[in-house]
């Protein structure tokens, strides 16, 4: 009798936990990847550079930020990852309908210029170049992202987003007040990030780069080097990563927000951080600041998300 009892308020207490774990597993879910989500611990940070930095743009004015405990994923979201999106929506990205420019801003290998080619998406960023389901999805805009993360919080029930640029630095710096986030020193760049660097030497190189070699001339798959301390993969270099804020040359604040509630214009501006593949050390510095229109794609340029909540505590308050 005793054994029975146990039984039954065992089965009470967890029946929640097991119908919610159930439809989980169940739902749509299924059909998508799920982003591995790193714990980012909150505390305050001096977000900019020091005034003695080398390299340091105007827009890099240094103040204290504090941010609260949020999850940011540890990688890149993939073409892996966006293909089921696409295969699932049957969804056009702005690149492919040639939304105010065509195609994608890329890199023309044969002719090594750079320009918008009308044949580079997110299928294939570069017309002479490989990649495959672990490589970083780049040519998406800032809408594109917008509609995959639609997608994707009602697939899982989640919320994810982009990150704030204040988060995006503070997960980045992972304690590091450097130029980098494992140091000073940029030519130990290779061991942690993909970047501008001497691989690129059969018949032209950047005009800034690092003095080691890290193999890739352009993308590389998600997580082949070293990670922050945070347990970030790629937070510099391989592509430039998309926040959720407005950009503002003198913050104003607007570094800790998203931009919410509206429409965004061509005339509109989105804070881009992290440097790319084509990035050198003096853009590749974790406090330095970049920016564009919504609508740009570009070859360079790709995403990672923040969860705001969990999936099973959201579901069991319904």
């Amino acid at each position: 009798m005793k054994s029975f009892l146990f039984i039954l308020i065992i089965s009470i207490f967890f029946s929640p936990l097991l119908y919610a774990r159930s439809l989980f597993d169940n739902s749509e879910a299924n059909s998508v990847i799920i982003p591995r989500m790193i714990v980012i611990p909150g505390g305050c940070f001096q977000m900019g550079s020091s005034s003695y930095e080398l390299n340091r743009g105007r827009n890099e004015f240094r103040h204290r930020v504090c941010i609260k405990q949020f999850q940011m994923a540890d990688r890149e979201v993939t073409v892996g990852e966006f293909r089921r999106f696409v295969q699932d929506t049957h969804y056009i990205t702005d690149a492919e309908i040639n939304f105010i420019e065509k195609g994608c801003w890329s890199f023309d290998i044969k002719k090594r210029r750079w320009g918008w080619l009308k044949q580079s998406n997110w299928k294939k960023p570069l017309p002479s170049s490989r990649q495959d389901e672990h490589h970083p999805v780049t040519c998406v805009s800032y809408y594109d992202i917008q509609e995959y993360i639609a997608w994707l919080n009602k697939k899982t029930g989640e919320h994810y987003r982009l990150p704030t640029e204040a988060e995006w630095e503070y997960a980045a710096r992972a304690g590091s007040t450097g130029l980098f986030f494992w140091g000073n020193h940029p030519d130990l760049a290779c061991r942690y990030a993909n970047m501008a660097d001497l691989t690129a030497t059969r018949g032209f190189k950047w005009p800034l780069q690092f003095q080691c070699i890290d193999h890739y001339v352009f993308a590389a798959p998600v997580k082949t080097f070293l990670p922050n301390k945070f347990g970030l993969y790629d937070m510099l270099g391989n592509v430039w990563e998309w926040s959720c804020s407005q950009y503002e040359s003198d913050y104003q604040g607007q570094e800790q927000k998203c931009v919410e509630g509206k429409r965004l214009s061509a005339d509109d501006f989105i804070a881009v951080r992290g440097g790319g593949w084509n990035a050198g050390p003096d853009r590749s510095r974790l406090a330095y600041r970049n920016w564009e229109s919504p609508w740009v794609r570009m070859s360079t340029w790709g995403f990672r998300l923040v969860k705001e909540r969990y999936y099973r505590r959201s579901l069991l308050k319904r």
